[in-house]
């Protein structure tokens, strides 16, 4: 709709510099979609195996903090990381760096500006644990068995501008199972705390 605005010159699509950049978001958000759904539908198929291989966590979380600097100035949010050295773990990369990418950009999207982010990852019994803490967050009770569903939102938080698509978790939540790994999303008196262990 946007871009046949513009393209009509209508009313305000003349603007085409703030249209451009809206229709850009969109695209975004709807080839994100689609790759989460591929994915999806390949984890799906019976044949489908994931390829183990070791990893080091430790530089797969910094690698996808790295990429979400620019989010957290734009949202002048605060990142305090703790990040045990070496940590090892069996895993198809590419769709690890999937689930953790997941859970960091959630908890910087759905924070409010200067929020502080804590990232934890620290070896412990039976494997390595990974901790995300973002303050100014809630899920409300009813929503918290919900959360790994397919295409859930928590309506509160999770408006299109955002551009929730209610897979993200659902995704995450696949990936984590055939690793042998488990996440649990929960309220803390600071906001929201995820923990992932593998």
């Amino acid at each position: 709709g946007q871009l046949s605005g513009m393209l009509a010159g209508v009313d305000v699509y003349q603007d085409r510099d703030k249209y451009l950049a809206k229709s850009l978001a969109v695209t975004g958000r709807m080839e994100k979609l689609v790759q989460e759904m591929l994915t999806i539908s390949r984890m799906e198929q019976p044949d489908f195996c994931v390829r183990l291989e070791p990893v080091s966590l430790t530089e797969l979380v910094q690698d996808q903090l790295s990429q979400l600097e620019d989010l957290a100035l734009q949202r002048r949010q605060e990142l305090h990381c703790d990040l045990a050295a070496s940590l090892m773990v069996q895993a198809d990369k590419p769709l690890l760096e999937r689930a953790v990418s997941n859970l960091l950009s959630n908890a910087f999207l759905y924070s409010p500006e200067q929020a502080q982010i804590r990232v934890l990852l620290k070896d412990s019994p039976p494997g390595p644990v990974l901790e995300i803490e973002n303050e100014g967050a809630f899920i409300p009770l009813q929503a918290q068995s919900h959360l790994f569903e397919a295409f859930y939102r928590v309506e509160a938080s999770r408006s299109r501008e955002t551009g929730g698509s209610g897979l993200g978790l659902y995704l995450v939540n696949m990936i984590l199972e055939r690793h042998g790994a488990q996440c649990r999303i929960e309220n803390t008196p600071q906001g929201v705390l995820s923990t992932v262990q593998f």
